[in-house]
């Protein structure tokens, strides 16, 4: 198939002097540029696998603020120390043969539980007495399974 496209002067300077650069012709440039550009326009057409956050349209809007804001300098802190010295001390210190990593687990479960009908119950509650937008945030919650 043949096309013509016409490009203001300033793009068709710039692919020209790409072209010598790399010594290429002008159409064997051009023609990459559009098929690297169709084969990205492709890969944003996948579909990713979602989860149940990615619905969550103020999370993710959330999520996208915060990683359009910069950085602040002011709240960096500076490292005071080595890792490798830190992992040296952890793996000098004794295990305690008390400590029943079961049972901790199964308390942090326990307690995912309650906070889980807590949440349940403020969304019951609470969407009769406020705005959708004066509602507290909605509480992340990970599994905690042993089998890890």
């Amino acid at each position: 198939m043949t096309t013509t496209i016409t490009l203001p002067d300033h793009l068709a300077e710039q692919l020209q002097r790409r072209a010598a650069a790399v010594q290429r012709s002008v159409e064997a440039l051009a023609l990459s540029y559009i098929e690297s550009g169709l084969t990205k326009e492709k890969l944003q057409l996948v579909e990713y696998p979602t989860g149940p956050l990615d619905a969550d349209v103020e999370l993710l809007a959330l999520v996208a603020r915060i990683k359009a804001t910069p950085p602040n300098p002011a709240r960096i802190i500076p490292a005071q120390g080595h890792l490798a010295e830190v992992l040296q001390m952890l793996e000098m210190l004794e295990v305690d043969d008390d400590y029943d990593l079961d049972a901790q687990i199964a308390a942090l479960d326990a307690a995912e539980v309650e906070l889980r009908a807590i949440n349940h119950a403020d969304d019951i509650h609470l969407p009769s007495m406020r705005s959708a937008k004066e509602r507290p945030c909605k509480r992340l919650s990970l599994p905690l399974n042993s089998s890890r």
